[in-house]
């Protein structure tokens, strides 16, 4: 069965429509300036890593003091019997030692409004989709090193030092202040996209309409009875369809209108080398100058005769075999030669005849930075008089090599085209958040527990396993599947290659 392109959910046989995240696979996307696609990452990029930077100096919330819930979750308590750190400061997210109460307590409370910004509100059904996306996503980027981090999914989440934090609290609070100041970006980048009348394009809000439609789809595909059911294995008690739709409309809504926001203050080029100059010494300092390059090259790799990639490494090869592998490169030269030679040409070559990975892609490397290559290759690439279009043959350890040269190009552009947008980006969320203060009443919130630790092993007992998913299966995360600030940044990332020769 295929998985979806975008966002790896598996695709009922017979169809390209994604019951997950509702787009059609057999659609073509529009491509994309590499200006565009640097923008819309950086703005991604940007709204994630505030909060991450928001979350570790500590933000500054008014509290609305009542009466703490003290309620364990029963599950938490068969789990583990450790101490419940001590209440701390109620003005922030270490006001309860735990937040978590059990699946009715959680159920009940999830209309309570426990954050506000100006007139909107987040409840704590709400709040329960952005905690647990903190959670799963962190727990995605980090993989087998969160552990090394001091994360341990045995154990609860609210009896654990976080040792990310500046300030003493558990991985629960940090994760919780994490959540708080997510929904505070996209409440604050949607509230100003509702202000100065910004619309989603048809296909997104189409995506966004049919979302319910959609999880209750995945639901059925998972053998789980609803779209509520699904909910519950992934983010826990407390939150329902209406809060999905919630957390989504944010996401998509607030997302692509900062993102509309950085394109349109793409900077001109006087402006990437003025932001260069007045950064040079630091760019200098950590290996970047004006004259640092990459350079995007052709190759046909020719093998001694005898030689595989398995065995060119470890084994020797007759002067006989090398020979051979010479006499061959210069024949496939000279017919080249005949021809055009054009990079086209070139390409087509590689296909029929190189032994390197890169043949599918006639031969490419992109982005080639001196010293990443072999040492023949590197300097034939690297040659201060290499000019686009010359050719030769060169050889390394693994062969004779017919080099075509595509181009180069200044790293320095790149760079501080890349942090002049960022740096751009940073400033604009952070004006569009001094707009928007935040309050929040840790009194009032309540989260749900779900066992991570189930979840990680059903994870790897899948994964060494060829048999189909099982129901109920556990990789099914909606959340991260149709999440736009997620779908975005995979859908437009560059794809580099790390082939080595």
């Amino acid at each position: 069965m295929a998985n979806c392109k975008y966002c790896q959910a598996e695709l009922p046989e017979g169809t390209t429509v994604c019951p997950a995240c509702g787009k059609d696979n057999a659609e073509e996307k529009k491509k994309m300036t590499p200006g565009k696609i640097a923008l819309i990452v950086a703005a991604v990029v940007v709204l994630a890593a505030l909060v991450a930077a928001l979350v570790y100096a500590g933000m500054n919330v008014t509290v609305t003091s009542e009466e703490k819930t003290e309620a364990t979750a029963e599950s938490v308590a068969e789990t583990e019997a450790a101490t419940i750190p001590a209440d701390g400061n109620p003005d922030d997210e270490t006001a309860k030692g735990t937040y978590t109460a059990s699946d009715a307590d959680v159920i009940a409370v999830k209309d309570t409004v426990v954050a506000r910004i100006g007139d909107k509100t987040l409840t704590n059904g709400q709040l329960q989709m952005f905690y647990w996306t903190e959670v799963r996503n962190f727990l995605s980027g980090y993989g087998a090193y969160a552990s090394m981090l001091g994360l341990d999914t045995t154990k609860p989440l609210d009896v654990q030092t976080c040792a990310m934090a500046e300030t003493s609290c558990t991985w629960q609070q940090f994760f919780l202040a994490s959540a708080l100041n997510s929904w505070r970006n996209y409440q604050a980048t949607a509230a100003e996209a509702e202000k100065n009348g910004y619309q989603l394009d048809a296909d997104m809000q189409a995506q966004l309409d049919s979302a319910v439609e959609n999880l209750e789809m995945t639901a059925e595909m998972y053998g789980y009875e609803s779209a509520q059911a699904l909910l519950l294995s992934d983010v826990g008690p407390g939150a329902d369809v209406e809060d999905y739709q919630h957390f989504l409309n944010l996401y998509y809504t607030g997302s692509m209108y900062f993102s509309d926001l950085c394109e349109k203050d793409e900077p001109t080029e006087q402006e990437v080398e003025d932001y260069f100059t007045a950064n040079e010494e630091a760019y200098a300092s950590s290996g970047l100058t004006r004259d640092t390059k990459t350079v995007d090259v052709r190759h046909v790799l020719i093998m001694p005769e005898g030689a595989s990639s398995e065995n060119i490494r470890t084994e020797t090869f007759e002067d006989a075999a090398w020979e051979s592998s010479r006499v061959k490169a210069e024949e496939l030269l000279k017919q080249w030669e005949q021809g055009d030679k054009s990079e086209e040409s070139f390409a087509e070559l590689a296909k029929a005849h190189s032994q390197d990975g890169s043949a599918a892609d006639g031969g490419l490397y992109t982005g080639v930075q001196e010293g990443q290559m072999v040492t023949a290759f590197n300097d034939w690439c690297f040659d201060d008089i290499r000019q686009p279009g010359d050719y030769g043959l060169v050889k390394t350890e693994f062969g004779y090599h017919l080099m075509f040269f595509v181009d180069s190009q200044p790293v320095w552009k790149e760079s501080a085209k890349s942090d002049l947008i960022s740096a751009r980006a940073n400033e604009t969320l952070s004006a569009i958040l001094e707009a928007y203060p935040m309050e929040a009443e840790f009194d009032k919130i309540l989260l749900g527990f779900v066992d991570l630790n189930a979840e990680a092993e059903e994870t790897e007992a899948e994964e060494q396993s060829v048999e189909p998913a099982a129901e109920g299966d556990s990789r099914v995360w909606i959340i991260a599947g149709v999440a736009a600030v997620l779908l975005t940044a995979a859908a437009f990332g560059f794809r580099r290659k790390e082939e080595e020769i």
